[in-house]
């Protein structure tokens, strides 16, 4: 009777060992499916992989139920970020190494951009005598000139005084910033004359080609721009440190989502749906201004493919060294611990 309880007591451990080692064997992405999530995006090109992630249901094929959430400036969105209240987000290097200095826990997730997307464009009536000559020359041209940026301390703002630095420029001496707006006001402005020149993103060029063709010349081509500027930290993904420890699984999801838009996104046969993506979150352009402006974006959204949606210790450097030389920010920001890697991330 004896043996028959160590027995039976022998059993129910080993039964009790399957148990909790079959608990655990459970795939844990499982536990992602269905989680809402808001996020937090730019109503601009630069949030391509963002806009095809959730029109072509690549989110939710992740386990995400992602509520896009818009934002017209860049203060209202970090703000939201550091609230808790749209906890992933779309943002640029500028935003989060300024919160990050202020001992923010602000992590990447991933990165939407292979290489620069700026370029620099003037008023087609604009002398420009050093057009066509290597960078920073183009620069000078604006020398007593205004040039215009979405807003001052903005992303733009960044950039334009980082090129006219590199030009021997000052800013607010030399050239004046003027904050112009997002893209279909600072068109309007450009014609009208109230500013000289823009740092420009897609779709701005193709809608200029499209409502008011000859009214604007390249200067600088975003390939044209130095390799700091090539390789840099564009607009990504991120969320905090917080967020992150009470979510790992939607963090990994997020990754992985954007880099199976990056995917499709490499897929010529693609081109026609994607268009169609970005339409429905770009609304209010005319027809073929979107498409165009993919196709002048993808070798800028897809580089040379071979590390597609991650960020990398180079592009942090660049972006921080920026930072810094411009006075944008106090202290230098570092690949760890600002970018978050898991098996997925990074």
């Amino acid at each position: 009777m004896q043996l028959t309880r160590t027995v039976a007591a022998l059993f129910r451990i080993i039964a009790s060992a399957c148990v909790a080692t079959a608990i655990l064997l459970v795939p844990t992405n499982a536990t992602a499916q269905g989680t809402k999530v808001k996020f937090g995006y730019f109503p601009a090109m630069v949030d391509t992989p963002v806009f095809i992630a959730a029109s072509q249901g690549i989110f939710a094929k992740n386990g995400l139920d992602v509520e896009m959430i818009l934002f017209t400036s860049g203060p209202a969105l970090i703000g939201s970020l550091l609230s808790g209240s749209t906890p992933v987000v779309d943002v640029g290097a500028l935003l989060t190494f300024q919160q990050v200095a202020k001992g923010h826990d602000i992590r990447g997730l991933s990165h939407y951009w292979s290489s620069n997307f700026y370029s620099l464009i003037a008023r087609s009536d604009l002398a420009t005598p050093n057009a066509g000559k290597p960078y920073p020359a183009p620069i000078l041209d604006l020398k007593g000139k205004k040039l215009g940026v979405v807003a001052l301390g903005s992303a733009t703002a960044a950039f334009a005084e980082t090129i006219l630095k590199d030009a021997g420029l000052q800013p607010g001496t030399d050239v004046t910033i003027v904050p112009a707006g997002a893209i279909a006001t600072a068109a309007a402005t450009l014609v009208s004359g109230g500013i000289d020149a823009y740092i420009s993103y897609a779709p701005m060029n193709q809608l200029l080609d499209a409502r008011n063709p000859g009214s604007y010349k390249l200067l600088v081509a975003p390939e044209q721009f130095p390799a700091a500027i090539q390789v840099n930290l564009y607009p990504h993904a991120a969320t905090t440190q917080k967020y992150i420890s009470a979510n790992p699984l939607v963090a990994d999801a997020i990754c992985k989502s954007i880099e199976q838009s990056l995917a499709f996104l490499a897929d010529p046969n693609n081109f026609d749906a994607a268009v169609v993506g970005l339409e429905k979150w770009l609304p209010g352009n005319p027809p073929g201004v979107i498409a165009a402006a993919l196709k002048v974006s993808l070798p800028q959204i897809l580089g040379d493919r071979k590390r597609l949606g991650k960020i990398t210790p180079e592009q942090v450097k660049n972006a921080s060294d920026q930072m810094l030389a411009i006075g944008y920010t106090s202290q230098a920001v570092t690949y760890d611990p600002y970018v978050y890697r898991s098996s997925t991330c990074n």
